[in-house]
């Protein structure tokens, strides 16, 4: 009957798992009290506890047997008891930031045939038109060639007016040229800059008319650097409606 409880004994009682914490210094033995039979007794069962403190977070599972007098430890394993490894701390990445996008500039209208100063005019003029509501003037590359022969020619023979003394007047040059026409007119100026030029036509009466008028459908625009304002502008305007 003994032997049958201290079969018992070690089948329910003597297999069981020890978790200790991380210990500065290790114990050899343990002290166990065990009831059998009616009677107490204290064991000391010897343990490794200097394995276990290596690893303080993991469960151990010891068993010891009962075999001619002494309890004996016969096996130690892992209770295979899931442990969550910690995670490492991180550093949060730094969020993308996408370089702002540059604000857009309106690019000065480029039409082909032109130079960037008559191109720059063009756009002025009909800025200034559909202010007021009026159709925009056609570029006319006929125009812009007579233009720009009349801005050099006063270049070269230092005058400013409206009769050449090599194509004579606005309407010589259109008629001379196999330019028809309804309506015609010409604008005149000199400046350093497109801005100032247009600044002046628009705050000369006569200039402004030929802008603005509702009769002229195309134009043509001749811009030549030179002469005694830095550049000279000439403005050929035709209606043909």
């Amino acid at each position: 009957m003994k032997q049958i409880n201290r079969k018992v004994f070690v089948a329910l009682l003597l297999i069981f798992a020890l978790a200790l914490p991380a210990v500065a210094s290790a114990a050899t033995y343990i002290n166990v009290k065990v009831t059998l039979n009616g009677k107490t007794q204290t064991l000391q069962l010897p343990i490794d506890l200097e394995s276990i403190a290596k690893n303080a977070s993991t469960t151990y599972k010891l068993v010891y047997t009962y075999k001619d007098g002494k309890w004996i430890l016969t096996s130690k394993e892992d209770a295979k008891q899931e442990t969550k490894t910690p995670s490492l701390p991180t550093t949060p990445s730094k969020p993308e930031t996408k370089p702002e996008p540059k604000p857009e500039t309106k690019p000065e209208t480029q039409v082909n045939g032109l130079t960037a100063d008559e191109s720059k005019m063009l756009e002025l003029v009909n800025q200034e038109r559909q202010k007021m509501g009026l159709k925009p003037l056609q570029i006319d590359m006929r125009l812009v060639e007579l233009s720009r022969k009349k801005s050099k020619d006063m270049i070269d023979n230092n005058y400013f007016g409206h009769t050449s003394p090599t194509y004579g007047t606005p309407f010589d040059a259109l008629k001379n040229n196999g330019i028809s026409y309804r309506y015609a007119g010409e604008n005149l100026a000199g400046a350093p800059t497109v801005e100032r030029a247009h600044s002046g036509l628009m705050n000369s009466p006569g200039h402004r008319a030929n802008i603005l008028n509702p009769n002229f459908t195309h134009i043509g625009i001749g811009v030549v650097d030179g002469g005694p304002y830095g550049k000279m502008f000439t403005q050929t305007f035709i209606g043909v409606n």
